[in-house]
């Protein structure tokens, strides 16, 4: 998405408007509320925006000089069709950086989804959508997945990979098997790396939740024989993926244990990774950090280009 800010100064007050899509067509489900004008430039759209205390936002088309400006009222030249293309622009408010920003500033806010705008490098001049867990002492950070991410320790056992299967767990892996599910994900928005062993969203048969991203399993001493452990991460939907230089190395407590195998899709938005001990596993080599992921083309309705305000969504 590009970003592009033009401020206009009127009666000493500057407005400062932010593009928010480009290419898209202007909004006409409330046509009696949009105003069409021969401008220009977008400074002279912006200006008439300005004039009016109902303009809420402005389409503008540098190729056809043409400016739509939307208001929060009928107006009497209100427009009843109009095709072509257009960059959409809204009244440009900077999102809190923080869940703990968002309580400070309204003690009632619950808990819920809400933007922010995290100070993390790569995160620069984007923001995002996370779950803020609102308590009274400390307010947190999560991403919601809409899709699953799950590891799976496998209740199967095979000591010496002689193809005699056991559909058990022996050793240190008695009571260790099940599936771990995260149904959110926490983040630092100084850095948005995720912090992996927090299970406060967590579902699943394991007794023990493995950490996110966490591979184990406790199917075979023989060095050779495939490992069963797996997680699956997807991230598709939340506009996020997990650094795409992320590598697995194998925990200090397992043995015989290496890396299966490592699986990226959708330009990385999807990872499936196999790995497993005797018993143990793997898990993510330093910080997994969130980045943007401008590839996530889950369609967006111009509703959600245009009604930025308010900002929490239920």
């Amino acid at each position: 998405m590009a970003l592009f800010l033009s401020s206009i100064t009127l009666c000493l007050r500057e407005h400062t408007f932010k593009k928010t899509a480009g290419d898209v067509r202007p909004r006409l489900e409330n046509p009696q509320r949009l105003q069409l004008h021969t401008v220009s430039a977008l400074t002279e759209c912006g200006r008439l925006c300005s004039r009016s205390s109902s303009c809420i936002d402005l389409q503008y088309s540098s190729t056809r000089r043409a400016c739509i400006t939307g208001h929060t009222e009928d107006v009497s030249d209100g427009i009843m069709s109009q095709s072509g293309l257009f960059d959409l622009y809204n009244w440009y408010f900077k999102d809190p950086e923080t869940c703990f920003e968002i309580k400070r500033n309204n003690p009632t806010a619950k808990s819920g989804e809400y933007y922010i705008h995290p100070t993390a490098p790569q995160f620069k001049g984007v923001s995002v959508k996370v779950y803020c867990l609102m308590n009274d002492t400390h307010q947190m950070e999560y991403v919601t997945l809409p899709n699953r991410n799950f590891g799976h320790y496998p209740e199967r056992s095979n000591g010496d990979c002689d193809e005699v299967e056991e559909s058990y767990l022996t050793a240190g892996g008695v009571g260790m098997g099940g599936v771990t599910e995260y149904l959110k994900i926490r983040v630092q928005p100084s850095t948005m790396a995720v912090v992996r062993n927090d299970a406060t969203f967590v579902s699943g048969s394991k007794t023990t939740p493995l950490d996110y991203g966490q591979a184990e399993d406790c199917y075979s001493y023989v060095v050779t024989c495939k490992k069963i452990g797996t997680f699956h991460i997807n991230t598709l939907g939340t506009k996020m993926k997990v650094n795409t230089d992320l590598t697995w190395t194998v925990q200090v407590d397992s043995f015989k244990a290496h890396v299966e195998s490592i699986a990226r899709e959708e330009n990385g938005a999807i990872i499936d990774i196999e790995c497993g001990g005797w018993c143990g596993g793997c898990s993510p080599k330093g910080d997994m950090l969130l980045y943007p992921n401008p590839h996530d083309d889950k369609p967006y309705t111009i509703s959600q280009y245009t009604d930025i305000f308010p900002r929490q969504e239920s």
